[in-house]
Formats: structure tokens, sequence, C-alpha cells
């Protein structure tokens, strides 16, 4: 039997939409069109059943559905959850990444095989780019600018521009489907930088900026006439910290403890640049669930008002009283 926690990351991971009784879990049908809750997994078995579509199964079954993969793909991804250690597959990636190829390509060469994405219009026989689709309306990112990836290292990816004079200097490749790493970035030979030298872009002549740990949360504040930028993890370096430290800052990380240490490493690095001035903003955790990341906010709010509201009621100054509401407004 699988372990109860896998199945519940999985389903917290996939559908953000959901209600959990015991261990129930309900949530819209993958298999429907109307987004009503038609779908009850049980978190113990992995079992479930679409009541819309009468479609039912285990939960390798369900995995494939989702994703779109051939069910043997859908099974090796639960052996290696089942038996390779988070530690073992971190080093092996990271053994790979290390070996990839020097090739003579700059930035601009592999910017040049990407396609402009829009959601609305795509090849309904691509199968990238239906699951590009799924990614970025579940997550309400329509007014974001993305590309995708069909071929190559970065193949099967959902990819993050970080531009700048229309010129891109820097991404991030998401990974659509369950296999393989998360994120996949550009190496230095390519960019000329690494990642922690860099923000994701931001309205440099605003006086305050949100710090994400990731883009798509920067992304996803700047939908809601925030001005974020990101840092590519829940850690902000020497460079990052002197390209901010003339702004008003708020931390914005993630609600676990890898985003609590980070804001404690970004605070004592923002101090060394003679900086003491910082807010923090807090998810909401007096509703009905508990805020992983703003993603998560923003798709169950349903107006920028909201959004904005909730992320105001939950700032909090670390050291002074900055009235951040009249630089939103």
């Amino acid at each position: 039997m699988l372990p109860s926690n896998l199945i519940k990351e999985y389903l917290h991971s996939k559908f953000p939409t959901n209600k959990v009784f015991g261990q129930e879990f309900t949530t819209n049908s993958i298999f429907a069109e109307d987004e009503k809750l038609h779908m009850s997994i049980n978190m113990d078995t992995g079992l479930w059943q679409d009541f819309k579509s009468q479609e039912k199964g285990n939960f390798a079954q369900l995995i494939a559905a989702v994703e779109e993969i051939p069910y043997e793909s859908a099974l090796s991804y639960l052996r290696s959850k089942l038996f390779d250690t988070p530690e073992l597959l971190f080093e092996v990636s990271s053994i790979r990444l290390e070996q990839e190829p020097v090739t003579n390509s700059n930035i601009q060469d592999i910017f040049n095989s990407f396609k402009k994405f829009d959601p609305r219009a795509i090849n309904e026989s691509n199968l990238t780019e239906r699951l590009a689709r799924k990614f970025i309306l579940s997550r309400k990112l329509q007014k974001g600018s993305f590309y995708v990836s069909t071929s190559g290292r970065y193949a099967n990816r959902l990819i993050i521009p970080y531009m700048k004079d229309e010129k891109p200097y820097y991404f991030q490749a998401r990974n659509l489907s369950i296999v393989g790493m998360k994120y996949l970035n550009p190496s230095r030979g390519v960019t000329g930088v690494k990642a922690s030298d860099i923000l994701y872009p931001f309205k440099e002549d605003c006086d305050y900026v949100f710090i994400t740990e990731g883009p798509l949360d920067a992304i996803t504040l700047q939908i809601n006439g925030i001005n974020a930028t990101c840092t590519q993890g829940s850690r902000l370096s020497h460079a990052q910290a002197e390209m901010l430290k003339t702004k008003q800052i708020i931390f914005a990380y993630d609600n676990d403890e890898a985003g609590a240490e980070g804001v404690r490493q970004a605070r004592r690095m923002m101090l060394s640049k003679n900086k003491n001035e910082f807010c923090i903003a807090r998810l909401p955790q007096n509703l009905n669930k508990t805020y992983k990341d703003w993603n998560e906010l923003h798709i169950d709010c349903d107006s920028k008002a909201q959004f904005r509201d909730f992320l105001v009621a939950g700032l909090k100054p670390v050291d002074f009283e900055y009235e951040i509401t009249e630089a939103l407004n």
C-alpha cells in the first residue's frame, strides 16, 4: 500500500481547489468541464471515483490521467518515490547537470528555439501545449508571459522568461510532467551569470518591492498590481541584497520552515548592507485552509481587491512601521 503522505502531497499539489472530510479528498473532475467537486479520492488507499463520468481506478491510473502519460510511466514515478531517497535523487540530478556538455550556444540562441505561448490558441495535438494550458489556467496565470519548449534539453517544459529591453537574460524551465526535475535552469556558461546574481524583473523605479522565492509567485503578485521580484529560492545573495538595498522591502516567502529560515537569512543579509527596515507579508491563516504560497491564495480570490486586502492584512513590520498600503494605492 502507498504511504498516505505521498498520496496527500500529490493531491494537494495538483488539485488546489478541494475539500477534505476525514480521509476523503474531493476535488473538481478532470473528466468534466464544470469545475464542480465531482471527484473523490481516498487518501489512505489512493482509490478514486469520478461521479460525473463514472470513471474510477487506483492511484497510478489517476496520475496517468492527470499527467496525460502512459500507465507504466505513472508506475515508474511511484516506484521512484517509494525506493529512491530525496538525497540520492538530488545528488544524481546535480551530477547530471554538472556534466552537461559545453556548447557554443548563448541564451538568445536557446530562446529562439522556444515558442511564445498563448493558452487561448494552442495546437490540440501537441501534448506539451495541452499541459501548459492546463498548468496556466489552473493557476490563473493567463496574464503572465510564457514560452514552451517541445524538444531538446528543455522539452515538455513551460519557459518562464527573465527579460530586459525585450531581450532574455535568464529563464526557468518548469517541468509539465512528473518525470524529471521540477525546474531546469540555463547554466552560467550560457547566461554569463549565476542564478544568485540576478532577480526576476520588477519595476526598478518603484520605491517598494515584494520578494518571493520563485517567479510564479512574483508573477502572481504582479498580476494583482503589486511590484515583486524573486530570488530563485529561499536564500538572498550578497549580489541580490546590493540590488535591493535602496528599496522598501517586504519579504513574501512561502509559508513553510524553508520560507521562515529564508526570511531570517535575508534579514541578516540586508543588515549587512546597513538596511534595517523590513516588512513581512504573511499568508492568511484564519480561513478554511492554510496557504503555502501566493499563487494558492490568488487561485481562491475573486478579484485583485480581495487579494490585496488579504495581503495588506497580513503585513507585519519587522523593524519599523511602514505604511505599504499608500504605496499600493
